[in-house]
């Protein structure tokens, strides 16, 4: 599998591959081939351990607009190469499995004819970063939505605003079923399920004042829950900035599968650049119940919601946590960095996660990145300390 991309580097599959499709006007393709290792283990009563190596490929197209019209889709196929036997092929610990699925299908317009180049209205299958979904490849494939979804920057000043509805959503997860589109009840594990008729979204991020930043959204998933937010950010000097965060979730009167359920979840952070290396300082709590609209379901726009193995439980109800990040480059190295502390008022333990990336282009075509996750579980009486590590190795070449 290395080797395969190796070859690639060297000149195998000629770096303009793609070219003779693109200058011929029909439209924009990409594609990239990509192989995610993974080990991890897991100490826990019974010590849990496995590894898995899958590898995968995307193939993109997006065509020109024609009278503000657009069309684009995204393929992903993935299969595991080597798996160890308590993995359930790459499944069960790792999510690092089997991925064959048209992540993206979507039709677009553009509002030139009305004088606002900067709105759009896309239906379909699509990638969507925004205060309610965030979006990022964990494995083989982005979280992704089937949606209807209306952006602009023209109808109001200084802001943009995203408004929208989503019918279902397949996630990053690469185990059975959750990389397929599935209803909302089911993503967020209701159970007995409810026909939850999707998530209704929007959310509006104003510019408009020197060195502030505020947006304001809300997400109302039928018959489930709603939840509500604000992240500001305000840069006090040039280099420090000060960001904030505040959502709030609560469960709908009607529902009858959901017991009552509320949470709010407060963080509050410095960021700092220091010569070449940009840090975050802040705290982060969770107050009544745990959060859904989370990590592993919408994905939550925050730094602690790209690590590795959670061991802290951070999005729980009672969970407090502290934690620091720092990114830089050196040269073309590009290097990261998270660290968390938590401790809980409902969970007999506190825990620490330390996170490292390492990324590196070793051609314009090929890059390899390094991941190294470690949890330390420390359980109040002592009697039953845990130790955790996930390491992967991502190997990717675009087209």
């Amino acid at each position: 599998m290395i080797g395969l991309i190796a070859c690639m580097a060297t000149g195998v599959f000629a770096e303009s591959a793609l070219d003779p499709l693109n200058d011929a006007g029909v439209g924009t393709f990409s594609a990239k081939i990509q192989s995610v290792n993974m080990y991890r283990d897991y100490e826990n009563n019974t010590p849990q351990d496995a590894g898995s190596a899958t590898l995968g490929a995307a193939l993109g197209y997006e065509s020109p607009e024609r009278g503000g019209f657009s069309i684009g889709g995204t393929y992903i196929y993935a299969e595991p190469l080597v798996a160890s036997d308590d993995s359930n092929h790459g499944k069960t610990l790792l999510a690092n499995g089997r991925v064959n699925i048209v992540n993206e299908a979507w039709v677009q317009w553009r509002f030139d004819v009305l004088g606002m180049s900067n709105t759009t209205v896309r239906a379909g299958r699509q990638v969507v970063n925004d205060e309610v979904f965030y979006s990022a490849t964990f494995r083989q494939k982005p979280m992704s939505i089937e949606a209807i979804r209306f952006t602009s920057k023209d109808v109001l000043p200084a802001t943009s605003v995203s408004v929208g509805h989503a019918w279902r959503l397949s996630n990053w997860v690469d185990n059975d079923g959750d990389w397929l589109f599935r209803d909302f009840d089911n993503v967020l594990g209701i159970r007995p399920a409810e026909d939850s008729r999707g998530l209704t979204w929007g959310d509006l991020v104003y510019t408009g004042m020197d060195n502030l930043e505020v947006a304001v959204f809300d997400a109302y998933v039928h018959n489930i829950l709603n939840m509500m937010g604000m992240r500001t950010g305000y840069e006090i000097v040039e280099g420090t900035t000060v960001v904030g965060y505040y959502r709030h979730e609560n469960s709908i009167d009607d529902t009858d599968v959901l017991l009552p359920y509320d949470s709010d979840m407060f963080s509050m952070a410095l960021q700092q650049k220091i010569g070449d290396v940009n840090t975050e300082f802040g705290y982060f709590g969770v107050y009544g119940d745990d959060l859904k609209l989370g990590e592993l379901s919408t994905g939550i726009r925050h730094p602690l919601g790209l690590s590795m193995i959670i061991y802290g439980n951070q999005f729980a109800g009672g969970a407090d946590t502290v934690y620091a990040k720092a990114t830089t480059k050196v040269g073309k190295l590009s290097l990261y960095g998270l660290f968390n502390h938590t401790w809980h008022s409902r969970q007999p333990y506190s825990a620490q996660e330390i996170n490292g990336v390492a990324s590196y282009p070793l051609t314009d075509k090929l890059t390899a990145a390094v991941k190294l996750g470690v949890g330390f579980r420390d359980y109040d009486d002592g009697s039953d300390d845990r130790i955790a590590s996930d390491s992967r190795l991502f190997l990717t070449y675009t087209f």
